[in-house]
């Protein structure tokens, strides 16, 4: 009821119009361009006074203006921008009409983008950043999980399959605005089949407004695909070559057809990549089912082979001004093949010694469709109307043989008395996802100074899992009856939502939203459901100090729920002493986070203070009730409190030289009762990540990036600093003939993680182990070299007016 009063008086003090400017924009042809940016400036010192963006006709209007003496510049993309003469406001009840004004085209606004007039790599908004990578050398012949590794606080644990944003778990994946519904396993292994080439940029969204599902306590990221933008016919072709543990290899070609109203985009992707890393580690424990306390040493190598194809198809229909269909189809088919060495000696308090080899040859099979039409409505010129169904259908098959030996001290073989240890494990794992979502939003001018936005949303998905390992024991197979399991799930979730904007005065405005959302998740194996319905609200205020500085303050409220694979209890292992499991008892993090952004002259500072409850951490180590086993599954932290600061610096040291600058430090107060006892931690997180170019003569450019963790804490766990540096070499051909790039990941070869596994407190069985991971780059030096061109010119730049663009318009 307070809000309701709250939106209505200032519904009603924000209607009244004062002095107002209006005008039309046309190019050459005389026909209306849409969506150019328009902005008025104080004639004495081009200060930036208000802005707008002309419509469907052209047609702009600013209003709420000072007396004064002002002048208007328009732009847009493919046009070259347009500057009025100066014009008084001599009273707050002026209203003024312009004379039409004409914007010339700028013929080669759009040709393939240069070495030298390419955008900025990291570009700041209010609610996060954008990333543009394909400004980046060192994109071409990447996926994008490796594309994600380079980003500014993103942290990925290939040994854990896990993401972060900044130091904080819980990140919501999203692809061209669409959740993918899976866990984050199942995810990282997509981003690792998907060719960066296709990606035209990536926004990290760490302050969520409500037209953001509410899901991902760190933050959102959004990775937006390339389409064709403009009339004419144009074809983009890359490909890539290179080597480190083996060879490896990218083709990717774009062709697009672009008509005065419709468009059509498709591409098609080869991914073949052959790599190897792994781990090492030593430890003790006191495991009371391997009879007596016990040194362990431990390795495991994966050699992987990959090939993954990659096929889009877009297309967008015009049929007039106010209209727009259209169609996104993404199919990708990817074969993994898996050989891995495991190794491990105990050496027991009796001077008892036993070795353990083996070998698990797996296969992954996956296959994915993602699909979706569209439908805007132009339904008057302060309102829109936005509607986006989709279907996502992902499925896996995953064979695999482990075959095992064990050994004495002088290395002959020996069968082991323990029935934990047995010669062979040979298991599959069969599972499905399909899910079906509908959205629609309807966005609306309600006077000059408030906006609004209303939209709701509904999915259903459905997952499957057919898994079992089978034991050999004296030659025979049989089924381990904790491992076997079909489970059904069935997840629904309905959302609404309801996001306005008030403009305060020429230099402020407040942005408020509220959205419920209603989650239930059923499985078979249990009797009740998992369902929590709740309000989630963000605020988020800015204010224009002058040209060169803003400041913002903002609060929202965020969930992280528990992936399905993350509740399930079956289990599965490869190493006879431990079993890994889901946690049917996990709860959902809640988050609320407040923070505040000020920027001036390109520097970003930002500081926030954030509460989690039940933050999740997976692969945390426990045991069962009768204590003969470990188990690794995900656990709840009680709480994690963290005061955060954000620095963002771009630096133009010389036209030729360009360098960005990121970190994130963190002051974190965490508390978890999983361990032998309960304890907190108080500790510093920090990243940092860079990243510069340097433009030499003859069409050669440089870029050096890089980023760097330093040590943390994560759970009963401790990690050490760890961080790479990449080179990238690019030389334009003359006459349009393609780019070459030369690409050195990981420099100094030091992607290497090293965990203390109880280097925060004390766990179960006394474990104390110290373990190395190395990525293929810490093992070999991975050159790569690829060679892009672009056939084709456009003819005439078309201005989408997509649901994002209006959302960004509304915020």
């Amino acid at each position: 009821m307070r809000a309701t009063i709250l939106f209505s008086t200032l519904l009603v003090a924000f209607t009244k119009s004062f002095g107002q400017i209006s005008g039309k924009a046309i190019n050459a042809k005389n026909e209306p361009i849409l969506f150019a940016n328009v902005s008025l400036f104080d004639a004495k010192d081009s200060s930036l006074v208000a802005g707008a963006t002309t419509d469907e006709e052209g047609a702009f209007l600013i209003a709420s203006l000072k007396i004064g003496l002002f002048y208007i510049q328009i732009s847009s993309i493919g046009y070259k921008n347009s500057k009025t003469q100066s014009f008084i406001i001599d009273n707050a009840n002026t209203a003024l009409k312009l004379p039409t004004i004409t914007l010339l085209e700028e013929i080669n606004a759009l040709n393939e983008v240069t070495i030298s007039a390419k955008k900025e790599w990291n570009q700041h908004t209010p609610i996060g950043k954008v990333i543009h990578i394909q400004s980046s050398l060192m994109t071409k012949g990447s996926n994008a999980l490796q594309v994600l590794e380079r980003l500014p606080g993103v942290i990925t644990d290939r040994r854990n399959n896990q993401l972060s944003l900044n130091g904080q778990s819980g990140i919501t994946i999203l692809f061209n605005g669409r959740k993918m519904p899976m866990s984050m396993e199942e995810l990282m292994v997509l981003l690792e089949s998907t060719v960066a080439d296709n990606i035209e940029k990536i926004e990290l969204i760490t302050s969520p407004t409500a037209q953001y599902d509410a899901d991902g306590s760190a933050g959102v990221i959004n990775i937006i695909f390339k389409k064709n933008e403009n009339e004419g016919t144009k074809m983009n072709f890359s490909m890539t070559g290179g080597y480190g543990y083996r060879e490896k290899a990218v083709i990717s070609i774009g062709l697009s057809q672009g008509f005065k109203k419709a468009d059509v985009y498709a591409s098609y992707s080869f991914l073949h990549d052959v790599s190897k890393s792994g781990f090492r580690g030593e430890g003790t424990s006191d495991k009371t089912f391997l009879l007596s306390a016990n040194t362990a040493t431990f390795s495991g190598i994966t050699r992987r082979f990959q090939n993954t194809h990659n096929a889009n198809l877009t297309t967008e229909f015009r049929p007039n001004t106010k209209t727009t269909f259209g169609s996104d189809f993404t199919f990708s088919f990817a074969n993994t093949h898996n050989l891995v060495n495991n190794d491990v000696i105990w050496e027991f308090k009796e001077d008892d010694y036993l070795g353990f080899k083996a070998l698990s040859d797996g296969l992954n099979k996956r296959q994915s469709i993602f699909s979706s039409v569209y439908f805007k409505r132009k339904i008057s010129k302060k309102s829109q109307l936005n509607t986006d169904a989709s279907y996502i259908h992902y499925e896996t098959n995953s064979p695999a043989l482990i075959e095992a030996e064990y050994f004495d001290r002088e290395k002959n073989k020996v069968v082991p008395y323990n029935p934990l240890f047995t010669s062979g494990n040979r298991g599959e794992s069969v599972s499905k996802i399909q899910a079906g979502l509908f959205k629609a939003d309807y966005t609306a001018q309600l006077s000059d100074k408030i906006s609004a936005e209303f939209g709701v949303k509904g999915s259903i998905s459905k997952n499957t899992n057919d898994s079992k390992i089978e034991r050999k024991t004296d030659n025979n197979w049989e089924i381990d009856t904790r491992s076997q399991s079909v489970i059904y799930s069935k997840e629904k979730i309905g959302a609404v939502y309801l996001q306005c904007k008030f403009i305060l005065s020429s230099k402020s405005n407040l942005h408020a939203g509220l959205r419920y959302e209603y989650w239930q998740r059923d499985f078979n194996l249990y009797k009740e459901a998992f369902t929590t319905a709740k309000l989630f609200p963000s605020l988020f205020y800015t204010y224009q100090l002058n040209d060169n500085a803003n400041f913002s303050i903002n609060y929202n409220r965020r969930i992280s729920r528990p992936a399905y694979t993350d509740l399930i209890s079956n289990l599965f292992y490869n190493d006879p002493t431990f079993i890994f499991s889901g946690n049917p008892l996990l709860k959902p993090t809640l988050t609320d986070v407040l923070k505040a952004d000020f920027v001036i002259k390109g520097l970003n500072v930002g500081l926030s203070l954030q509460h989690d409850l039940h933050p999740i951490l997976r692969y945390q180590i426990t045991t069962n009730e009768t204590k003969d086993i470990g188990i690794s599954s995900p656990q709840n932290v009680d709480y994690q409190k963290s005061i955060n600061l954000f620095l963002n610096y771009p630096i133009q040291i010389f036209d030729w030289w360009k360098l960005s600058i990121s970190s994130t430090t963190s002051l974190r107060n965490y508390k978890i009762s999983y361990s032998l006892a309960p304890a907190k931690k108080t500790f510093v997180f920090e990243n940092v990540n860079f990243n510069q170019t340097i433009r030499l003569p003859k069409s050669f450019e440089v870029e050096l990036s890089g980023w760097y963790n330093f040590p943390f804490f994560e759970g009963a766990n401790s990690l050490k600093g760890f961080g790479i540096m990449n080179l990238g070499i690019a030389k334009k051909l003359k006459k349009d003939k393609g780019t070459l790039q030369l690409s050195l990941p990981d420099l100094l070869q030091s992607f290497s993680v090293y965990t203390h596994i109880s280097g925060m407190t004390p766990i179960v069985f006394n474990i104390n182990t110290v373990s190395n991971w190395r990525d293929e780059t810490a093992f070999y030096r991975i050159i790569k070299l690829n060679y892009s061109r672009s056939f084709g010119k456009p003819q005439k730049s078309v201005k989408y007016s997509t649901s994002d663009e209006e959302r960004e318009r509304v915020r």
